[in-house]
């Protein structure tokens, strides 16, 4: 399948990266820290693996990161999460921390993907703006993650380059989510990293989680669980 790039469109895919050549402007320290306190609804046990049919929609702990956080990059966010297994029917929820690094830059040259000769002269032009991520299981729960929502913020213009297909650096890919036999124990970790293509004049400067209940919940017509939305989109967490 051929990559596509393309101009002036609003968003990206993520992709994996875990080496960079410079730092793009507005980085700050990488050195980890506690996250921010949220205030404390109640919330029952998770359960893992379970077929039984949520009735209740995630809620925060006095631990988890607070909607609308704004976290400098190398400081840790917790957040609760739940996945819905459609081919087998069941749910498991638990609990990761996340650190997103500063954001660094690559020439967009070194982009990799089955482009054609045009895309490749559109990709010399511009940026590859990427910042690593670390996921890791702070429940110590028996689940795999899914593939976290990241978005890179550009301003109000969005980047100057929309990317369709695979892609990514040298060195650096999302990767498939961990199975449980990996992520399955408390510490166990998961890199991976998000990947944007702009210009120099409109650089990433942030990264934003949007995963329930700070964004919401994506949801089918066939999706068997409630819908929670009225208690999500409560804001991203933001680091910047």
């Amino acid at each position: 399948m051929r990559s596509r790039v393309l101009v002036l469109l609003p968003c990206l895919m993520l992709a994996g990266c875990s080496a960079g050549e410079s730092t793009a402007p507005s980085a700050a320290p990488t050195t980890p820290a506690t996250a921010p306190q949220a205030p404390s609804p109640a919330a029952s046990t998770p359960t893992f693996g379970t077929t039984a049919i949520p009735t209740a929609p995630l809620r925060l702990t006095g631990d988890m990161t607070r909607p609308r956080a704004r976290l400098r990059f190398g400081e840790k966010a917790i957040v609760p999460v739940r996945h819905y297994y459609p081919l087998l029917k069941t749910y498991s929820e638990g609990v990761l921390g996340i650190v997103v690094q500063r954001i660094r830059t690559a020439p967009g040259s070194k982009v990799e993907g089955n482009f054609d000769e045009d895309d490749r002269a559109l990709l010399k032009r511009h940026i590859a703006y990427y910042a690593k991520i670390t996921i890791t299981n702070e429940s110590g729960n028996d689940f795999s993650p899914d593939t976290p929502r990241f978005n890179g913020e550009f301003g109000d213009f969005g980047p100057a380059v929309t990317m369709l297909g695979e892609k990514g650096l040298p060195g650096c890919r999302e990767g498939n989510p961990p199975d449980s036999t990996e992520f399955g124990r408390k510490g166990a970790e998961w890199k991976t990293c998000l990947l944007r293509v702009s210009s120099r004049s409109r650089p990433m400067t942030e990264v934003q989680y949007d995963d329930p209940p700070y964004g919401k919940e994506t949801q089918f017509e066939e999706d068997p669980s409630p819908d929670f939305n009225k208690h999500y989109n409560l804001g991203s967490i933001t680091w910047s």
